[in-house]
């Protein structure tokens, strides 16, 4: 049995906390590592997920694992990197890690922001907040690897007093099994509410259609919003 990361936090009625962010940033990591050992392009159908807060599942076992299977019907654009968008060619399984790394940025930028009003800051340390930057670079070249990312929650775990990150996975879990009475009325309840991928659209990345000019609009947009969110943290930090 599993829930997924959307589930958790609509149960919770707020975002992720920062340990639970670099929680499901490692084991997701740790998860799409493994995936990339054992697949290869000549095998798409293991590769051809977006991640998003729909697909990204959470584990009793506090692992994390990726699904295209009974998502609801969502605009994923937000989530999908911008190459796909424009129908770029992959040439190596670097390039494919690269757009599951740009999806899983955003996914967690959902998170952060999940239920937050406009005039709160998204409440995230500059440690964190340039890791997911990283990933959600628009130029695929400039993006962090899985093992950058990696890296960067091997020395947050070494420098900070946080439990394993699979406790936090667990605890998200058990939100929502904890509360099995709830899942169908969940169910009812997200088909009831605007799609969440609109929300992030709009404070991170924008609207649009995957044409030429329009595109161009998201991009510039992202840009604003990401000197945004950094404007954001020096106002929370000097407050």
């Amino acid at each position: 049995m599993h829930v997924s990361l959307a589930e958790a936090l609509e149960v919770r009625g707020g975002s992720l906390q920062e340990e639970e962010i670099w929680a499901v940033l490692n084991q997701s990591a740790e998860s799409l590592q493994e995936l990339f050992r054992k697949v290869s392009l000549t095998d798409p159908a293991a590769l051809g997920f977006i991640i998003s807060p729909w697909s990204l599942l959470l584990l009793p076992s506090g692992s994390v694992s990726f699904t295209d299977e009974n998502i609801p019907n969502q605009d994923l654009r937000a989530f999908t990197a911008p190459e796909v968008l424009q129908n770029q060619s992959l040439t190596s399984l670097s390039d494919v890690e690269k757009i599951h790394i740009y999806s899983l940025g955003m996914t967690l930028y959902w998170g952060a922001d999940h239920e937050v009003p406009q005039s709160q800051p998204i409440k995230l340390g500059d440690h964190l907040n340039s890791i997911l930057l990283g990933m959600c670079e628009d130029v695929i070249y400039a993006r962090v690897s899985v093992r950058t990312v990696l890296d960067a929650c091997s020395a947050h775990i070494r420098n900070s007093n946080c439990a394993p990150s699979f406790s936090y996975v667990k605890q998200l879990v058990k939100l929502v099994l904890g509360n099995l009475p709830g899942t169908d009325q969940l169910s009812r309840n997200s088909e009831q509410k605007p799609d969440r991928s609109q929300a992030i659209r709009d404070r991170l990345r924008g609207k649009g259609l995957p044409t030429v000019l329009q595109y161009i609009f998201i991009v510039l947009h992202f840009d604003f919003c990401k000197l945004c969110i950094l404007q954001r943290k020096v106002f929370m930090v000097s407050f």
